[in-house]
């Protein structure tokens, strides 16, 4: 198989996987889950109200109107490979009546924006699917202003051997999933796509949370360069 075709059939097994579960993903026993590590990336950023901030696999839109709630005067987006779960995400939108609120259907390694639209950028529990993700980190990394933001979470497999078995396991029986990161590998990473003022702001195994049973998690928060100016970001 080459490059290109193991790339497009990871997407497309991505897109499969999530257009089923997108049936009833609000549902699962895993969603508070998601919620609280979408909470942790959320307050990894500066926010202002006027912020415009794009959650890249956005889901059923949980974090996007989480977002939006605290942006009156800015906007929150999100794209997901899948189908489904943006038509959930637009469904349950409608239900909470919130203006500031965008949904598309995009990739990562594609990112259906132009340069410099966001502010900052979110990306949780969705990573260890992208089969490019060095491009996944350059296209956010091109959607942001100079300055920008970007919070990161993942599972960290330098933390336990559960969180490597688990890996493991995944790349069996989970379509789309291409594989979990250390955190050095993380950072160095976010490094190679062009960012600075690399921050792990969170690296912990969690028990008991959140209906999780146990979990090792990192998140990060970097930014893109100023030109000519500081490197700590603009907010």
């Amino acid at each position: 198989m080459t490059r290109t075709n193991d790339v497009n059939w990871h997407e497309r097994s991505s897109r499969r996987f999530f257009d089923r579960w997108s049936r009833n993903y609000e549902a699962k026993r895993i969603s508070p889950w998601f919620r609280h590590t979408q909470q942790l990336a959320i307050d990894a950023l500066d926010l202002r109200p006027d912020s415009t901030v794009l959650d890249v696999g956005c889901g059923t839109g949980y974090a996007v109107r989480r977002l939006a709630a605290l942006l009156p005067q800015g906007r929150a987006c999100g794209i997901d490979i899948s189908l489904g779960m943006i038509e959930k995400s637009k469904e349950l939108t409608q239900a909470h009546s919130q203006a500031n609120i965008e949904f598309r259907v995009g990739s990562s390694s594609q990112i259906p924006y132009s340069d410099r639209s966001f502010t900052h950028l979110i990306c949780t529990n969705s990573f260890h699917h992208y089969a490019e993700p060095l491009l996944a980190l350059t296209e956010m990394h091109r959607v942001l202003v100079p300055g920008g933001q970007l919070a990161l979470m993942e599972n960290a497999t330098d933390l336990s051997l559960y969180a490597r078995l688990w890996d493991r396991l995944l790349r069996w029986f989970e379509d789309g999933h291409v594989r979990y990161y250390t955190s050095t590998e993380l950072g160095d990473m976010l490094e190679a796509a062009g960012f600075v003022s690399r921050n792990l702001r969170v690296l912990r195994n969690e028990f008991l949370k959140h209906g999780k049973l146990f979990a090792s998690i990192q998140v990060w928060r970097a930014s893109k360069p100023v030109r000519n100016g500081p490197q700590s970001g603009l907010f």
